[in-house]
């Protein structure tokens, strides 16, 4: 009888090991895919594209609003230094991404939010803001941090900001 309760405390007490465990992995994913968010955000607002392309897999996808797919990371550099060039008459003035949910799925993880962007253009006193959609699928790196692998967003007509 003793052998038993002896089995039965093992298998409790391996099962909440196991469970610490996890969870300070997920703490730990959580974190580091919080960085990829501080990250992306401020190579945003400064227009930094080698940060940018540097948070994206090799083989990723993006699905930017009414144009085709952009494949792998030598396009999507590409497609950042495009995005640059069409949008060097406007400054940047704020961005924030405010993800609403993150599924980690072993290695990768699902995220949807909102994005906003503030921006004014050269010279201009006023500026526009522009919302959006924005669904990412995550890579988790092999030193733990996290990339994007998938992205999808879209962008709402923007808006004139009171003064």
């Amino acid at each position: 009888m003793i052998a038993r309760y002896a089995f039965l405390f093992a298998m409790l007490a391996g099962l909440s090991a196991g469970q610490d465990a996890a969870g300070a992995r997920r703490a730990a994913d959580l974190t580091a895919i919080e960085q990829l968010h501080r990250r992306d955000a401020a190579a945003a607002k400064k227009g930094d594209l080698a940060t940018l392309a540097e948070l994206w897999t090799d083989d990723a996808v993006a699905l930017p609003p009414g144009e085709p797919p952009v494949v792998g990371i030598d396009a999507i550099r590409k497609w950042l230094a495009k995005s640059q060039s069409d949008s060097s008459a406007v400054e940047i003035i704020d961005y924030v991404l405010d993800f609403k949910e993150v599924k980690i799925l072993g290695d990768e993880a699902v995220e949807w939010g909102r994005t906003s962007v503030v921006l004014r253009p050269r010279g201009a006193a006023s500026t526009m803001r522009a919302s959006g959609n924005l669904m990412r699928v995550l890579k988790r790196q092999a030193d733990g941090s996290w990339k994007v692998s998938r992205s999808v967003w879209n962008l709402e007509r923007p808006v004139a900001e009171k003064q």
